[in-house]
C-alpha cells in the first residue's frame, strides 16, 4: 500500500465508513495530491494553481478553495503551515526597482490572508489592487512582521544583506542579489524554527 492510500485511508475511517463529507474528501485528496502526486508526478505542491487546474481538469477557483480548505482540515498546525508558506514565498520574492518594496506573489491563500493580517496588526499599508496574488510592501513593514516571528539572529543577517544588496548601482544588481539574499533566509529561518515549518517550506520548493 502507498503512503497516498495508507494517509487516505486513515483519513477516511477516522470516524466510520461513509462518515466524511464529500467536501473533505476532496480536500484530503488535494493536500494528498500536493504532498505525493500522482502517477510519478512528484508533489503537486510546487506547481502553480494554473498548472494544477490545467492537470487536474478543474477549475482554478476549484483548486484555489480545495487548497485552503486542505491546509486548515488536513495539513497540520495551522500557524507552521503559513510560517513555511510564507518563507516559500518570500524565497521567491522580488525586489521592486525603488529599492525598498519587496513584492510576493502569494497563491496560497492562507499564507496571503496570514501574512496581511500580521501586517494589519503592526498598522503596516500593503498593496495588491492590481493583482490580487500580488502582496507588496514596505522592506520595514514586512521586517516588523518577520521581527515577531522568525529567529533574531536570522533576522539581523538578513537585515544586513538587505542594506548591502540596496547598495548595487542598478536596479536589476540590487534585484539579483536580493533574490539570493531572500532564498539563503528562507531556508535558514525555517531551519530555526522547527521540523513542521522546514517540511512545509521544503514541499512547496520541491527540496526532498
Amino acid at each position: 500500500m502507498s503512503d497516498f492510500e495508507r494517509v487516505f485511508l486513515d483519513h477516511y475511517l477516522k470516524f466510520g465508513l461513509g462518515s466524511m463529507p464529500k467536501s473533505d474528501i476532496d480536500a484530503l485528496v488535494m493536500h494528498l495530491l500536493d504532498k505525493y502526486g500522482h502517477n510519478g508526478s512528484g508533489p503537486l505542491a510546487v506547481c502553480s494553481n494554473q498548472t494544477v487546474s490545467e492537470r487536474l481538469r478543474t477549475p482554478i477557483t476549484k483548486i484555489k478553495k480545495l487548497r485552503y480548505d486542505a491546509a486548515l482540515k488536513f495539513g497540520g498546525e495551522i500557524e507552521s503551515q503559513a510560517m513555511g508558506r510564507l518563507l516559500a514565498a518570500l524565497s521567491k520574492a522580488s525586489l521592486e526597482p525603488d529599492g525598498d518594496k519587496i513584492c510576493l506573489v502569494i497563491e496560497d491563500s492562507l499564507a496571503k490572508n496570514w501574512l496581511q493580517g500580521q501586517l494589519k496588526d503592526r498598522q503596516q499599508i500593503f498593496d495588491h489592487s492590481f493583482n490580487s496574488e500580488i502582496v507588496k510592501v514596505s522592506s520595514s513593514g514586512l521586517f516588523q512582521v518577520l521581527e515577531t516571528i522568525f529567529d533574531k539572529k536570522e533576522i539581523a543577517q538578513f537585515k544586513v544583506d538587505f542594506d548591502n544588496a540596496k547598495k548595487k548601482k542598478s536596479a536589476e544588481d540590487r534585484a539579483k542579489a536580493f533574490k539570493a539574499i531572500a532564498r539563503r533566509f528562507a531556508e535558514g529561518a525555517a531551519k530555526a524554527a522547527g521540523g513542521g515549518v522546514v517540511n512545509v517550506l521544503k514541499a512547496h520548493l520541491g527540496i526532498p
